[in-house]
């Protein structure tokens, strides 16, 4: 886990503790994918919102964990003019990061059924001077953007730039979306696969140490949803109350 997480630490009297939805886990690797078509929409008043806005990954069933890490795939991503693109992932707690914006050449040079994977650990980020080309790349955001995204969206100052380590440390499940804009007239595009999300996590760890006659816990705060309780005998009517 990160160095920088917030760790709460409670001590209790020798009594019975329970923290509620805290159980051992194994850190795993998990993909969720949409496959339908997103339409990268023209008008004549940009920012345009793509087709649909947002797009969205539900993910489910990843028990008493935090993201560590993500990668996102787009699938034939397609446009004539690529470098009007801007496409922004919001987490289900709200952080964001920008995958790409006004990225390649800035001109007229058609984007043909490319793949593209967004990793923060990749090599190089896309080109700004040359046409888009299949591959894995950072994100890359060519300057600060003049506009909010239509709502939904997020706006100009809740833009946490391209950084997928934007979502360490956060909760997985829920609704993961995919704003996508076209930010000048003319030109369109689609992404004709839709696109993927691979999460990383990392269990939440729960320390509990005996010192003298008090109970010591210890737990990341990175997520919410749990109840740490307790009982001063553990009795079939025994009533537990929430230590916090």
């Amino acid at each position: 886990l990160s160095t920088s997480m917030i760790v709460r630490t409670f001590v209790l009297s020798m009594t019975a503790v329970f923290a509620a939805g805290l159980s051992p886990v194994a850190a795993g690797t998990f993909t969720f994918s949409n496959t339908n078509a997103i339409v990268i929409n023209d008008s004549t008043n940009p920012p345009t919102a793509a087709s649909p806005y947002p797009s969205t990954n539900v993910v489910t069933g990843i028990s008493n964990s935090i993201v560590t890490k993500v990668t996102v795939h787009l699938y034939g991503f397609s446009h004539s003019f690529p470098s009007d693109v801007d496409i922004v992932l919001v987490g289900p707690e709200g952080q964001n990061a920008v995958l790409m914006g006004n990225a390649g050449i800035e001109e007229r040079t058609d984007s043909t059924n490319l793949d593209l994977i967004f990793d923060d650990n990749a090599a190089s980020n896309l080109p700004l001077d040359t046409a888009l080309v299949s591959g894995t790349f950072k994100p890359t955001q060519r300057q600060s953007f003049l506009f909010d995204f239509p709502a939904p969206g997020p706006t100009t100052n809740q833009i946490m730039g391209p950084f997928l380590s934007n979502f360490q440390n956060t909760e997985p499940n829920g609704n993961w979306s995919l704003y996508v804009v076209d930010d000048t007239s003319p030109d369109s595009g689609v992404i004709t696969g839709g696109w993927s999300l691979t999460i990383t996590t990392a269990p939440v760890l729960l320390s509990i140490a005996r010192t003298g006659t008090n109970a010591v816990l210890s737990w990341t705060n990175a997520i919410s949803g749990y109840a740490l309780q307790a009982t001063p005998t553990l009795t079939p009517t025994a009533t537990w109350t929430n230590v916090l």
